[in-house]
């Protein structure tokens, strides 16, 4: 699922080159894929570093088969697999697959972490000093890339790696037998790779719980709406949850349609901005502007579904309670100015509702979504989207004062006279510079 991007992300690439006198260490993997690198993210070189001795280079020599050996055996996974919930548990985990500093063994590579987010992948780098090697890596940023441009680039520097091992004598390791997987996989099995890949797993384990949820619900929902359920799910969730995706696109089918030309008739909101936040606050404001909704009122989101003509609570629902923590909250259909909502039980409606007004909104004419827990990009910017609706930012501004610290009964005050859930007006304030202070 393509997402339309007007915003013109960072450029990323790699040279490689090969030291032409290096010294053996004894160790012939790590010998023959002695290189010299640049990894550049627009221009920034995230390689680049200073030594304890005061030496400067953007170019870092060192072997790279732990990288390469790490970057093969966890491909499709680097490459499409979103964060999923806030626990330390998933963190850590997502974090053996992301950051460079999982496969360093000993061997300086920066600390910079790849976060898939659907079409791009931010980039984050941090300066560090490794001890180790008595060096520091001197850039920080954070960085949105094409997902193809990282591909692509890495592909070409894994290739040229275990090429430049094989002329040196060194044709058969872990990292050549993976990395073989990923070259003789077919166009046609790449779409089935991108899915496992995007729940943090390797397409080349059999996944047999899987497989057979994926062809349960895979001719009765979207190819959208099947990326959706997998950037949202875990080996250990996805089960019930396609299970219920099941249930809920039946639910979607069974449901009653609503024209939401006043939507639909507008442009779609421009992705143009870094982080999906803004996108999703900026598509908030230009429907306010076009449906003459005051940019500070809480009542902003019933005036919001008035004129789109439907009312969340009386949207489609499975009856069956879930937990807002549930991976699937929602889905909805599009067809043209045609709507079509079902919701879960346990979630907040409004809620939900504007989140799956903003990914229909912003989809193709004849398509469905998942509401879901998420951080791809356009799941992030519905979410920033829902919240503004329910919460608005110039509302709370005036409502808090200018004081930065604000108590959460406070909040939670506000929350119940405006009837928003307690837990969207905290992250509201949080998100837009409150700090939040918690009762004695």
């Amino acid at each position: 699922m393509a997402e339309e991007l007007s915003i013109e992300p960072d450029s990323f690439g790699i040279d490689v080159q090969w030291p032409s006198d290096p010294e053996a260490g004894g160790n012939p993997q790590l010998d023959a894929s002695l290189s010299r690198f640049e990894m550049k993210v627009g221009a920034s070189a995230i390689t680049a570093y200073l030594t304890d001795l005061g030496t400067k280079n953007r170019y870092l020599t060192v072997p790279a088969y732990y990288l390469v050996e790490w970057l093969a055996q966890n491909w499709w996974a680097f490459l499409y697999e979103p964060k999923k919930l806030d626990r330390s548990d998933a963190d850590s985990e997502f974090r053996s697959r992301h950051w460079f500093g999982f496969p360093r063994h000993g061997i300086a590579l920066p600390d910079v972490m790849f976060v898939p987010s659907g079409e791009t992948i931010e980039i984050v780098a941090r300066q560090a000093y490794l001890r180790f090697a008595q060096l520091s890596f001197t850039e920080a940023s954070v960085s949105a890339v094409r997902t193809t441009d990282v591909k692509t680039e890495l592909h070409k520097f894994i290739n040229a790696v275990l090429d430049h091992m094989k002329q040196k004598g060194v044709g058969s390791s872990d990292a050549h037998e993976a990395w073989k997987k990923v070259i003789e996989t077919s166009a046609e099995q790449e779409e089935y790779c991108r899915l496992i890949g995007s729940m943090g797993l390797s397409p080349y384990v059999e996944h047999p719980e899987i497989d057979a949820a994926l062809e349960s619900v895979s001719d009765t929902i979207s190819q959208s709406a099947l990326v959706d359920l997998c950037e949202a799910t875990t080996l250990g969730n996805f089960k019930r949850a396609a299970e219920f995706t099941g249930r809920i696109a039946e639910a979607l089918r069974n449901s009653g349609s609503f024209d939401v030309t006043p939507l639909t008739r507008l442009a779609k909101p421009k992705d143009n901005v870094t982080r999906a936040y803004e996108w999703g606050y900026n598509a908030a404001a230009q429907v306010r502007n076009a449906l003459g909704i005051a940019h500070d009122s809480p009542e902003g989101r019933k005036e919001f579904f008035k004129k789109l003509g439907f009312d969340p609570s009386q949207a489609a629902d499975l009856g069956n309670p879930v937990s807002t923590i549930f991976p699937i909250q929602g889905a909805v259909g599009r067809a043209k100015s045609e709507f079509k909502l079902a919701l879960s039980s346990g979630t907040d409606k409004e809620f939900s509702a504007a989140r799956g007004s903003f990914l229909a909104w912003v989809s193709n004419d004849e398509s469905s979504r998942l509401v879901t827990t998420s951080r791809t990009r356009q799941q992030q910017a519905s979410r920033a989207f829902g919240a503004e609706l329910l919460a608005p930012a110039s509302y709370l501004e005036k409502r808090l004062g200018k004081e930065k610290d604000v108590s959460t009964f406070l909040l939670d005050k506000v929350s119940g006279e405006i009837g928003v859930a307690s837990t969207i007006v905290r992250l509201q304030a949080q998100n837009h510079g409150y700090r939040l202070l918690e009762a004695a």
